[in-house]
């Protein structure tokens, strides 16, 4: 009797021996589990955390943009697809390979990522009565666009389309282009300075004005150039001054990407 109460004793201690080491190993595996997924969550709260305070950076450079247009890039950000830019003129501001356009373009899609932005150009050799007559706003709203910047033809009309018309014309192209696309924004700008020039400035500074009575943003890029009746602004232009030459390119991109990519005065 004594020898069988001493077996069963010895299988009692064995079997609370196993359910012991058991219960053990899965409360070792349950808490590594936990730390594991406690890890994990960790992580992916750091990179939302990481791509918020991207968004944040990327949208302090927006402090010169049409409001509207800080919306959307906001969205499109949040949706992650791209905000369009499109530049349409004249073929003054360059092609995709040559003039100013290809670096402001590079510059952007550096700043902003090619992920976020797209960056493109609609260039016309035409004034703004034949750009109408052409139908060439349905082309450009096509495009579908969120943000246009707009050169309205203005030097390709001087002596060809009296600046009422210029004017009458730019609020066509836009009006048009909106009514299909309501949440495509513009901004303005004049093609580059004619040195002697003496119909013309007045032309551009009309244009400014109108910018400024249909709070439109407007580029104001002549304020970095040379006086149009000084001599040094020849240094800027070919010399039939049909376009402007390197250094040309070089101020009126410049100025442009100031605009665009531009932190406000508290950041």
């Amino acid at each position: 009797m004594k020898k069988f109460l001493t077996i069963l004793l010895g299988l009692a201690c064995v079997t609370v021996l196993f359910y012991g080491h058991n219960y053990w190993k899965q409360r070792i595996a349950s808490a590594s589990n936990t730390a594991v997924s406690s890890t994990s969550d960790q992580q992916s709260l750091e990179v939302t955390s990481q791509n918020d305070d991207s968004d944040t950076d990327l949208l302090a450079y927006t402090s010169n943009w049409p409001a509207h247009s800080v919306d959307r890039f906001k969205e499109s950000l949040h949706e992650k697809t791209s905000f369009n830019v499109l530049f349409v003129g004249s073929r003054a501001i360059g092609t995709k390979n040559k003039g100013a356009f290809p670096f402001i373009k590079e510059q952007l899609i550096d700043t902003f990522g090619e992920k976020n932005i797209q960056v493109a150009i609609k260039t016309f050799d035409s004034n703004s009565t034949e750009f109408l007559k052409k139908k060439e706003q349905v082309e450009i709203s096509a495009e579908k666009a969120d943000l246009i910047i707009l050169e309205p033809f203005i030097l390709m009309n001087n002596g060809v389309v009296l600046i009422e018309d210029t004017l009458k014309n730019t609020s066509k192209i836009i009006d048009d282009i909106k009514t299909k696309n309501p949440d495509t924004e513009f901004i303005l700008q004049p093609s580059y300075p004619l040195y002697n020039a003496k119909i013309y400035p007045k032309q551009v500074e009309a244009l400014k004005e109108y910018a400024a009575d249909k709070e439109i943003p407007y580029l104001d890029h002549w304020s970095a150039w040379p006086e149009t009746d000084n001599e040094k602004l020849k240094n800027y232009l070919l010399p039939d001054q049909s376009a402007p030459n390197e250094k040309g390119d070089k101020v009126w991109s410049d100025y442009i990407l100031q605009f665009l990519i531009s932190k406000s005065e508290s950041e």
